[in-house]
């Protein structure tokens, strides 16, 4: 069993020394340490530590915000720490500890994902009601498709608009201007386009 230490600064300029003193004292013996923004889990020394952890090992982070910025990445996270049989534990958030026999810190844990997965369900549903009223008032125009103003793309979808109008097929568009069946139908829902 090894304890590691996953240390995070967003940029150059700050300094890690308060994070690696922490985990040390924590008895970390592994040190993976990067300078980059949180926002993404495309992390080359995270995913190192991912890729190297075994069975038994704890990752230890200082703080929550130096593994992950959002709700989504850190459920991702810890799943790949699980499925390794493996731990994580925050030094100053004392309610992240999914360390072996702690079942309060495991209820948290869960609660915490329960909530998080509610918060998308519900995320969902008011996209869902919203729609239903621009589409009550004939202002839900779907989907915005590849084919926008300006340049080459209003060119390109001009033409495509013309073609259909002239009576050129839904699938000979799609195979001439290389573009998705999906896009060329909300393209001519969105003029309001018919034949």
């Amino acid at each position: 069993m090894t304890l590691k230490g996953y240390i995070r600064v967003s940029s150059e300029s700050q300094n890690i020394d308060r994070q690696q003193k922490s985990l040390k004292e924590a008895g970390c013996t592994e040190f993976y340490t990067e300078k980059i923004s949180g926002a993404t889990t495309k992390r080359p020394q995270l995913q190192l530590m991912l890729s190297e952890l075994r069975e038994g090992d704890t990752i230890i982070i200082h703080e929550l915000s130096r593994l992950s910025r959002s709700t989504k990445d850190l459920l991702e996270i810890v799943e790949v720490i699980q499925k390794k049989k493996a731990y994580l534990k925050s030094i100053t958030d004392k309610w992240l500890d999914l360390s072996e026999g702690n079942p309060t810190g495991e209820f948290i844990f869960t609660m915490f994902s329960a909530l998080a997965q509610f918060e998308r369900k519900m995320g969902k549903q008011r996209q869902k009601e919203g729609i239903a009223i621009a589409k009550e008032k004939g202002k839900y125009k779907g989907r915005k498709t590849k084919l926008v103003e300006g340049g080459e793309e209003e060119v390109r979808r001009n033409a495509i608009l013309e073609a259909y109008k002239n009576g050129t097929s839904i699938n000979d568009i799609r195979k001439t201007y290389k573009v998705g069946t999906g896009t060329i139908y909300r393209l001519l829902e969105r003029e309001g386009v018919k034949r």
